[in-house]
């Protein structure tokens, strides 16, 4: 598994390159002869990367994954995809899409004058113009209000901040059970000075992969025509090929381009 990202918004293990095609090529070149991988990009100009190493390489063994989500969900999803074993690198959509069933995101920003999804009010942009104003961004719902805290949060929670200290944010309203991620990460998409993000996970990553890729659940998915890989979702992420069937596995289907199609 690649990441193309910053290095400080995945968990330590798990290789991360920044958007650059050298460095993307690279690091492909470094795996093992044939070795599978998935690259997994964050935003468009990583996903035109992505698509670019793959067809330099010319191999179906390079798989394709977007994820279009802020980087404290990108964090928590990509220590679930870190699990996976090779043979069940084709199932990283059902990851994913297991894993928004059981975490929320939330923002609480001191502006949404700029913010593009969800969208905003009219009143909201004007309320934005004083400066004491603050806004949570409930991300998983879709939804913008008006807001001093985050709500309480329980589970295990990645963190990540605004370059600017918020003065007055009372830090006791995140979770206890948390990591921080460093401040400022350039991917955020909240484009407003101050910022607190949270993706709060009930329950554990590790139980969630051992669920999607137990053989129960394996036996339900469709393969690949040409690799042969189970799959998840409408098209194989190493092949870009429609799967022979629906999935029948009831996971909802999050913010995912699985083999760069709708």
């Amino acid at each position: 598994m690649i990441v193309i990202a910053d290095r400080a918004s995945v968990p330590d293990g798990l290789r991360a390159v920044a958007p650059d095609r050298r460095a993307l090529v690279d690091a492909v070149a470094e795996l093992p002869p044939q070795a599978p991988v998935v690259l997994v990009a964050v935003d468009a100009v990583g996903w035109a990367e992505a698509r670019a190493a793959r067809l330099l390489y010319g191999r179906e063994d390079i798989g394709l994954l977007r994820l279009d989500l802020p980087p404290t969900a990108v964090f928590v999803v990509a220590a679930g995809l870190e699990l996976l074993a090779d043979e069940n690198l084709g199932l990283v959509g059902a990851v994913v899409d297991a894993s928004a069933r059981v975490m929320r995101t939330y923002a609480l920003v001191s502006s949404v004058g700029k913010l593009e999804r969800p969208t905003p009010s009219f009143g909201q942009h004007v309320a934005s113009l004083w400066p004491s104003t603050r806004f949570l961004v409930d991300l998983t719902a879709g939804t913008v209000t008006p807001a001093r805290e985050l709500p309480g949060l329980t589970g295990i929670a990645a963190v990540a901040r605004s370059a600017t200290t918020w003065r007055g944010f009372d830090e006791s309203t995140l979770p206890e059970n948390r990591i921080d991620l460093p401040s400022g990460l350039a991917a955020a998409p909240w484009r407003s000075a101050r910022w607190v993000e949270v993706t709060a996970v009930d329950g554990w990553i590790d139980d969630i992969v051992a669920t999607v890729t137990s053989p129960a659940h394996v036996r339900t998915l469709p393969t690949c025509r040409s690799c042969t890989r189970p799959g998840h979702g409408a098209r194989c992420v190493f092949c870009q090929l429609p799967l022979d069937a629906p999935a029948t596995s009831a996971v909802a289907t999050p913010a995912l381009t699985p083999g760069g199609h709708a």
